[in-house]
């Protein structure tokens, strides 16, 4: 019993030391573009489908995109995807789409909040359930666009554009989770300065 307790120990120690060096200018810069990985990918992908080129879909696609990193990022590395990241995305792309003001921010925090709330039992899940989990978040929270919108326009909109959000979102999700798996391992790995 206490050679386990020892051999943990020093695993610990091996990976903690107690005394660390200070990190140089350039480490600490660094690991600050690192831990903006997740938030500078959304704002990539956020500038890039809000410019007007003839991309078919692009406006669902987007969503889909921003809605997967927000719920991977949220669950894998809460600290690079902050509640305030989150609301700065929505805000944007409700500007740069003329959407209605604050919708997708809502929809953003809710997806935020859900993830955020879960994310040790998520975790901890196979990426099937991780999947099944973030289908159920994304039908509900498209549901509650459609709804938003449909009561801020004071008439019922087709609902064929926010079913045709849902199943990119998650249908792009497996292929986005393999991308941000690979990211939160090398790229995005502030614990790699």
């Amino acid at each position: 019993m206490i050679k386990k307790e020892k051999s943990s120990e020093s695993k610990t120690h091996k990976r903690h030391p107690g005394i660390r060096p200070s990190l140089t200018r350039c480490q600490k810069i660094d690991a600050v573009i690192r831990w903006m990985v997740p938030l500078g990918f959304n704002l990539f992908v956020i500038l890039i489908f809000s410019v007007p080129l003839n991309i078919p879909g692009r406006n669902e696609l987007l969503l889909a995109i921003v809605i997967s990193s927000v719920y991977f990022w949220s669950i894998y590395r809460p600290t690079s995807m902050p509640a305030i990241g989150v609301f700065f995305l929505g805000f944007l792309i409700d500007l740069l789409n003329f959407s209605s003001l604050g919708v997708v921010i809502f929809i953003l925090l809710i997806v935020y909040g859900m993830a955020i709330t879960q994310r040790f039992r998520l975790a901890r899940y196979n990426f099937l359930i991780v999947w099944l989990i973030f289908s159920i978040i994304a039908l509900s929270v498209f549901f509650i666009q459609w709804l938003l919108i449909s009561l801020l326009s004071l008439k019922l909109v087709s609902v064929s554009y926010f079913i045709f959000e849902m199943v990119f979102a998650i249908g792009f999700y497996p292929l986005l989770s393999i991308m941000f798996t690979w990211a939160h391992r090398t790229i995005a790995d502030p614990e790699q300065v």
